[in-house]
């Protein structure tokens, strides 16, 4: 065997056509990831990673693999020599064993120079070594699996011909049908049993997953089976046709048997090890759980697909990758299809219903420019997907749009909470009921039109009541979460005894409240008005459950612009933005899955948070604050527009992360503990002196849930949540109102998916941009200078060695 497999290297080596083989795979992989413009390029793509590297190795491998194993025993049989080799005292497996390795040898000593690839993403990255080795070794892994699938079909292709240009075409034609030859056929109208069937037998399933990184028991004992199946079907190609013909089938059946066996065998037991630095394609528990009750098949349509840049691209396969992840855990498979929406439509009438059924289905569309020969285009993109399960459809977006992070940043943003997306969705597909969200009336809260954005948003996902405090606890069907929108009088005892026994049965709490009134009317107009405190009388009952809002008003450096008249007087009128700082930006809290990598939340009058007592069983975590520019004031005060003229000095805004929204969960105390309560326990409910585990928000500005409401010759329209009509900017209010309430209704603890922190990776522009000549000259030349010394020091050993 030893002899068998020093002969082909040797052949490999002493002939002008092994090099020739070894030439044209390296030099079309250092063209297509370095040089060609295009999907695979890795210096036009921007990231640190070699993902291009292993895409793209399947389709090169299927030239490269072919041309090197065409000449195994398709030159034996021409030459006469497989009848000596027979007759050896070998058996027919360890000869085809031994070709095998060499073949498989073979495509490694070519595969070696690429490591050129790995130290130039390595050097190149910002900074230096920012990469995923792990993720890159892991990948190499899978190189390695499909080079040996490979090798073992083009071994049986040139076991049954003596042609090697033959055996080179059946070589090429049974590995694509082996890698995606299933899946076409899986594609036709099969059930969906049956098509997953097909596509678990195809190679492409299973090197997609490898290839990441992420090794698979499942995917490594399927390689093993194909290039053990493909090497046994070689020995028998080989047998002499009078003998033993049917003891031959007989092996084969059995070995076909019980390569069946081993694979229900490894579906019922395996294991995956994430080898990525933040294992990035590890689910949580919870995704596992929650995939597993699915009990039928679910149709995945992205649209994201056509000419993208390569940020989209990343976000593109970041989500099959994740629908790859969920499937190794699926009962029922979970197929994806890519749409540009401007190919699936002729006509401009059905491109508008088209993108009218998307907007409906929750998907926001976004300008995407695109740098043509002819200069710049824009086109609209709904950068979002639609999960189709039975008779339901809903809507995910994809794209996480903060304009105040650069763009790899809101990408990577994106990418992140792309779990948290898909099983928020599957969550609300597989739920028969869902969580009912009050709002609050009763105490001149806000009323339908100026919450009707974030009921609209809330509707997708929970059923929006209008309740009042009175009607809380009567019965079994109690609210899951119960907003508290801007109230203007004050609650009566009665009504705080409802809210608080509510919350000790374990209700949750969302308070939105302004403790300070200031006359919106008068600034209008341009007058000075007086911001003073508001009594809700709401004080002792927040400070018992360990908040204190106080009676301030905040200015922020991080603010909204407004138009300011600046003309001199008698002249035409000239607006100039001007900063309102009493208008903060607020912060979202980055270490806090409820907030993290949410827009600024727009704001108007807010006013600071502390919290009070030592309570063991409360945890307290700030979700929103100031900017690091801030400072709060006392009122009563003055208010006027006038003060932009006169700003306050810059050193004022001393004061850091004021705080303005609280989250507190646990077991809270009873208000009305050891007080007589027969005057206001009229449902005559039983008194609990403490609650059950619940959550409660409380955000000390209660304009941060209202939208605008425009009402013009008696119409009304309504401005999105969040929106500045000024600078024309939507701010994250409603994504981060959504979120916390998300976050008081989810008993399944699908909100800690948003915890994930994926590092971004990029390349060093300035190195790009100013020396990517050289980087292309070092990929494309370096690994032909490697294996071309690797055959002059073959050779001279050889000389050496036999040259006496």
């Amino acid at each position: 065997m030893y002899s068998l497999f020093r002969k082909e290297i040797t052949t490999f080596f002493g002939s002008l056509t092994g090099y020739l083989i070894a030439f044209v795979f390296l030099i079309a992989n250092g063209l297509f990831l370095w040089v060609f413009p295009g999907n695979y390029n890795i210096l036009d793509n921007g990231y640190a990673s070699l993902e291009g590297y292993f895409s793209l190795a399947p389709w090169i491998f299927l030239f490269l693999v072919p041309a090197l194993t065409m000449r195994l025993f398709a030159e034996e049989k021409r030459s006469g020599t497989l009848e000596i080799l027979i007759t050896r005292p070998l058996s027919l497996f360890q000869l085809v064993w031994a070709k095998y390795l060499a073949g498989l040898v073979l495509v490694l000593l070519c595969l070696l120079p690429t490591l050129v690839y790995f130290y130039s993403v390595y050097s190149l990255g910002s900074p230096v070594g920012n990469w995923d080795s792990g993720a890159a070794w892991g990948s190499f892994i899978g190189l390695f699996c499909l080079a040996a699938a490979y090798v073992s079909i083009g071994l049986l292709a040139s076991a049954i011909t003596d042609n090697p240009v033959l055996a080179f075409v059946a070589a090429l034609f049974f590995s694509f049908l082996a890698y995606l030859g299933f899946e076409f056929a899986a594609s036709l109208n099969w059930s969906s049993v049956f098509s997953g069937m097909l596509i678990q037998l195809g190679i492409n399933e299973h090197y997609l997953s490898i290839s990441r990184g992420v090794v698979d028991s499942r995917d490594l004992i399927y390689f093993l089976a194909i290039s053990f199946f493909f090497l046994v079907l070689t020995s028998i190609f080989l047998q002499p046709q009078q003998k033993h013909w049917k003891q031959q089938l007989k092996k084969l059946g059995i070995l076909v048997g019980g390569l069946i066996l081993l694979s229900f065998l490894s579906g019922a037991w395996y294991f995956r090890i994430d080898l990525t630095a933040e294992k990035r394609y590890s689910l949580s528990p919870i995704s596992k759980q929650l995939i597993q009750q699915l009990d039928a098949p679910v149709k995945v349509d992205i649209f994201l697909e056509g000419e993208l840049p390569p940020g989209f691209r990343k976000l593109q396969l970041a989500l099959v990758e994740k629908i790859q992840d969920l499937n190794a855990y699926a009962d029922y498979r979970i197929h994806y299809e890519m749409i540009d929406p401007y190919k699936i439509v002729s006509t401009p009438e059905e491109q508008s219903q088209l993108f009218d059924r998307l907007v409906s289905l929750g998907l926001k569309p976004t300008d995407l420019r695109l740098q043509r020969d002819e200069g710049t285009v824009t086109k609209l993109i709904f950068p979002g997907a639609v999960i189709k399960y039975k008779d339901y459809d809903i809507g995910i977006n994809l794209l996480k749009n903060n304009p105040s992070i650069a763009a790899e940043n809101n990408l990577n943003h994106s990418v992140e909470t792309l779990e948290f997306e898909l099983m928020r969705a599957f969550k609300v597909l597989l739920d028969d009921s869902r969580a009912t969200v009050a709002f609050l009336g009763g105490h001149g809260e806000l009323g339908e039109p100026e919450t009707r954005d974030i009921r609209s948003a809330l509707s997708e996902n929970f059923e929006v009541v209008d309740m009042y405090a009175r009607e809380l606890n009567q019965n079994d069907s109690q609210p899951d979460a119960l907003v508290i929108a801007d109230p203007v009088q004050a609650f009566s005892e009665q009504d705080k005894f409802y809210i608080d026994q509510y919350l000790m049965r374990g209700g949750n709490l969302l308070w939105l409240v302004d403790p300070v009134q200031v006359s919106l009317d008068s600034l209008s107009r341009g007058e000075t008005t007086l911001a003073f405190p508001r009594d809700l009388n709401l004080n002792d009952q927040l400070f018992r459950y360990g908040i204190r809002i106080n009676s301030t008003l905040i200015q922020d450096v991080e603010c909204l612009m407004i138009p300011v008249n600046t003309a001199p007087m008698g002249s035409p009128p000239k607006y100039t933005p001007a900063p309102w700082y009493y208008s903060p930006l607020l912060q979202p809290a980055e270490d806090h899955v409820l907030s993290r990598n949410l827009n600024s939340v727009k704001a108007e009058f807010v006013s600071t948070i502390d919290t009070v007592g030592n309570n063991s069983a409360i945890q307290k975590s700030v979700i929103l604050h100031t900017s690091n520019y801030s400072r709060s004031i006392q009122t009563p005060l003055e208010v006027s527009l006038q003060s932009i003229n006169q700003p306050p000095a810059r050193s004022l805004f001393s004061e850091q992360q004021l705080m303005v929204g609280v989250l507190l969960e646990g077991q809270f105390s009873s208000v009305f503990q050891n007080r007589m309560l027969e005057d206001f326990n009229t449902n005559e409910l039983e008194i609990l002196s403490q609650s059950q585990p619940a959550k409660m928000i409380v955000l000390a500005d209660g304009s941060l849930i209202a939208n605008q409401v425009s009402r013009r010759e008696g119409q009304i329209q309504i401005l999105p949540l969040g929106y500045d009509r000024y600078s024309q900017q939507t701010f994250g209010n409603k994504e981060f109102l959504l979120n916390a309430i998300t976050y008081l209704c989810d008993g399944s603890g699908i909100m800690s998916l948003r915890s994930q922190a994926f590092q971004v990776r990029l390349l060093d522009k300035v190195q790009v941009r100013e020396q990517r000549l050289l980087w292309q000259l070092l990929n494309v030349l370096a690994p032909l200078v490697l294996i071309s010394l690797l055959g002059l020091i073959f050779n001279w050993i050889r000389v050496r060695k036999y040259g006496r």
